[in-house]
């Protein structure tokens, strides 16, 4: 293992073959949070403690990160493939009906896995998730250095000595950069170590392409009836175009969904705002302990396009 667990209990299970881990932690009804792109389940360290008060957490490191495998072949990371083994879980844990929460490729993960399986999810979170598939997005050059064994490798080798994450947190950062703590920064730098310990140039291949491989399911996401909560940054500048897109889509065929926009934010909503977010998805769910600070919300309405 990478590390023993700093909130809850590290746990396993076998799913359709490929060993998952996860962590434990709280009581009561049982919510599954699922990171972004090639991060483990430390991305929510600073949620886990607001959130396990009140329920019974289960944080996935989804298959191709952390403690939980990554096949080289036959599995190509997609989205509808990781909904696919999250569903699976939710009835060999015999969870029943649960809360879900995804943070960007988690987001979409957990929306895609709300729309196929509406029967397993009471109430679905989604940090700047999509159900909107891209026509078309800028080149990503991790693409390219990815795809090739030799280019690849050595990149992933890179990746392992860390050198590259000073830069890489200044990247993720954003506006945000200048106004963070040391202790913002250590703790970010120690999850993307955690990223890089686990890396695999095959996984972290099929999740930089997800976009691509994710099958188009907007016309069953319209069918979706449960309470969703839509989180995005206001400061955020990840994929801006398609951000919007998929906020018009809720508003045009989802009208009950709550789009909310946390001021200032930027795409890692969950590390940057976390007692925000925590307060946003408890009182989304229902628990009459939460606050909510109206000057960090926003609904959609009120953000300029």
């Amino acid at each position: 293992m990478l590390a023993s667990a700093r909130y809850g209990d590290d746990r396993f299970a076998e799913v359709d073959g490929y060993r998952v881990h996860y962590v434990e932690v709280g009581v009561g009804d049982p919510v599954i949070l699922i990171a972004g792109s090639f991060s483990t389940y430390r991305a929510w360290n600073r949620i886990i403690p607001l959130l396990s008060k009140h329920y019974r957490l289960l944080v996935l490191d989804y298959v191709g990160t952390g403690d939980s495998d990554k096949p080289q072949k036959g599995f190509r990371y997609s989205v509808q493939e990781q909904a696919h083994l999250i569903s699976k879980l939710i009835k060999q844990l015999n969870l029943g009906c649960i809360h879900l929460i995804g943070a960007s490729y988690g987001g979409a993960i957990a929306l895609n896995l709300a729309a196929r399986h509406p029967e397993q999810i009471s109430k679905v979170v989604s940090i700047e998730g999509g159900i909107v598939k891209p026509q078309t997005l800028p080149g990503n050059p991790l693409e390219f250095a990815l795809q090739y064994p030799v280019i690849g490798d050595l990149f992933i080798g890179l990746v392992k000595t860390g050198f590259l994450n000073g830069l890489l947190l200044k990247l993720i950062a954003g506006q945000w950069y200048a106004h963070m703590t040391e202790d913002d920064k250590s703790e970010f730098l120690e999850q993307l170590r955690y990223n890089a310990k686990s890396a695999s140039r095959i996984a972290w291949y099929w999740i930089t392409v997800s976009h691509k491989t994710c099958e188009d399911f907007t016309a069953t996401a319209k069918t979706m009836q449960m309470p969703i909560l839509y989180l995005y940054g206001t400061a955020s500048d990840f994929m801006e175009p398609l951000l919007q897109e998929n906020i018009r889509f809720l508003e045009t065929h989802l009208p009950h969904a709550q789009i909310v926009g946390l001021t200032g934010g930027i795409h890692d909503l969950q590390f940057q705002k976390p007692t925000e977010v925590a307060d946003a998805v408890l009182s989304f769910l229902g628990d009459q302990t939460a606050r909510t600070s109206n000057d960090a919300l926003l609904r959609t309405s009120d953000v300029d396009s």
